[in-house]
C-alpha cells in the first residue's frame, strides 16, 4: 500500500478506508445511498472533505473521537498528503490503525489530540522513557509498583505450575514467601526496567481493582527472541483470561520492537495450552537455535 493509496481512500469525515479492519461493506461515503449525515452535509456545501469546512469541527458524533479530529487538523494545516504520507511511513513501522478484525489501534491508545499527532509525526516513543499502560475488557496493565507487594505475594508465594515453569532462568520475584521478599524483588524488577533490561507489568483485575499477576516482557536476545512471561494466580489460569492478556501482549511486537514472542507452557498447563495455540502461537522449531523445552512461538504479523 503506497501514501497515495492511503490518501485516496481518506473518508469525507477522516476515517481511512484503505487502512480499516472492518469487513463488511462500508456504510459511509462508499454507499450509494446519502444515508451519512457528513456526507450529505458536505454534499450540500460543495465540500470534499469535513477539515475543508469553515465551521469544522462541528459537533456532529463523527468530530467527538480523538483520532478523527487530530487527523482532520494535521490534512488541514498540512494538507492530506502530508497525513497520508505520515501514515504510510507509521504503516512500515508497525503502527496499527486498526488491529485485525477490530475498530481500535495504536492511534486510539493515545489520550489526547496532540498526543495522536506526535504518534503521526515522530512513530512510537521507547516504551523505556515513558511505560506504556494497556487496557482490555477485564485487565489493566501497567507498570509493576510496590504497592502491588501484597497482592502479588499471592501469586509468587503459592505458585501454579506455570508460575513455576516461568521461573526458568529467572530468580526475580519467583520463591517469594514474605512481603519483604516480594518488595525486594518489585524493587529488582524497578532497577531492570531503569537499565533497559525488561519491562515487568501488574496485571490488574478492572473489577477487583487489585493485582493478580504479572507479565515481563524481556527484550530480544542475540537470537532476536522476545521472551513473554505471564505470572498470574490460580483463579486466572484459564483458557478465557490468558487468551485476553495474550491479546494484549500482541502490542509489544510494536512497542517493544519484537519480531518473534516465545513463552513457556508446561505440558500439565493444558488451559494455557489452549489460549497460546488459539491466539497463534506454535511449538517453537526444534531445529532452530532456541535450545530449550516447552516454549512456544509466535512471529510478528508482515504487512
Amino acid at each position: 500500500m503506497t501514501a497515495k493509496d492511503i490518501e485516496k481512500s481518506y473518508g469525507i469525515c477522516g476515517l481511512v478506508c484503505s487502512l480499516c479492519s472492518y469487513n463488511v461493506d462500508c456504510s459511509g461515503c462508499r454507499c450509494k445511498d446519502d444515508n451519512c449525515e457528513i456526507k450529505t452535509c458536505c454534499g450540500s456545501k460543495g465540500l470534499q472533505y469535513c477539515f475543508e469546512c469553515g465551521e469544522w469541527p462541528c459537533d456532529k458524533d463523527m468530530h467527538k473521537g480523538i483520532r478523527i479530529r487530530a487527523f482532520n487538523t494535521v490534512a488541514k494545516n498540512e494538507g492530506l498528503d502530508a497525513l497520508a504520507e505520515y501514515l504510510h511511513i507509521n504503516l512500515n513501522r508497525g503502527i496499527t490503525y486498526h488491529r485485525a478484525d477490530k475498530l481500535s489501534g495504536d492511534y486510539d491508545r493515545c489520550k489526547t489530540e496532540q498526543e495522536v499527532i506526535d504518534l503521526l509525526k515522530c512513530g512510537k516513543p521507547d516504551p523505556y522513557d515513558v511505560c506504556p499502560t494497556y487496557e482490555s475488557e477485564h485487565f489493566l496493565l501497567r507498570f509493576v509498583s510496590l504497592d502491588d507487594a501484597p497482592d502479588l505475594l499471592e501469586c509468587y508465594k503459592n505458585p501454579t505450575v506455570s508460575v513455576q515453569g516461568n521461573s526458568e532462568n529467572c530468580d526475580f520475584g519467583y520463591g517469594s514467601q514474605t512481603l519483604g521478599e516480594m518488595l525486594d524483588f518489585i524493587n529488582r524488577w524497578l532497577e531492570a526496567y531503569k537499565i533497559h533490561g525488561f519491562i515487568r507489568f501488574s496485571i490488574i483485575d478492572k473489577q477487583k481493582n487489585r493485582a493478580i499477576g504479572t507479565i515481563e516482557i524481556f527484550g530480544g536476545d542475540h537470537n532476536n527472541h522476545s521472551v513473554l512471561r505471564i505470572d498470574n494466580v490460580a483463579g486466572y489460569e484459564n483458557e478465557k483470561a490468558l487468551s485476553e492478556l495474550l491479546k494484549i501482549a500482541d502490542s509489544f511486537f510494536h512497542d517493544i520492537n519484537c519480531e518473534k514472542i516465545v513463552t513457556k507452557v508446561m505440558p500439565e498447563a493444558t488451559q494455557r495450552m489452549k489460549a497460546v495455540t488459539l491466539n497463534g502461537y506454535a511449538p517453537y522449531p526444534a531445529n532452530d537455535e532456541w535450545d530449550r523445552n516447552d516454549y512456544y512461538m509466535k512471529l510478528r504479523a508482515q504487512i
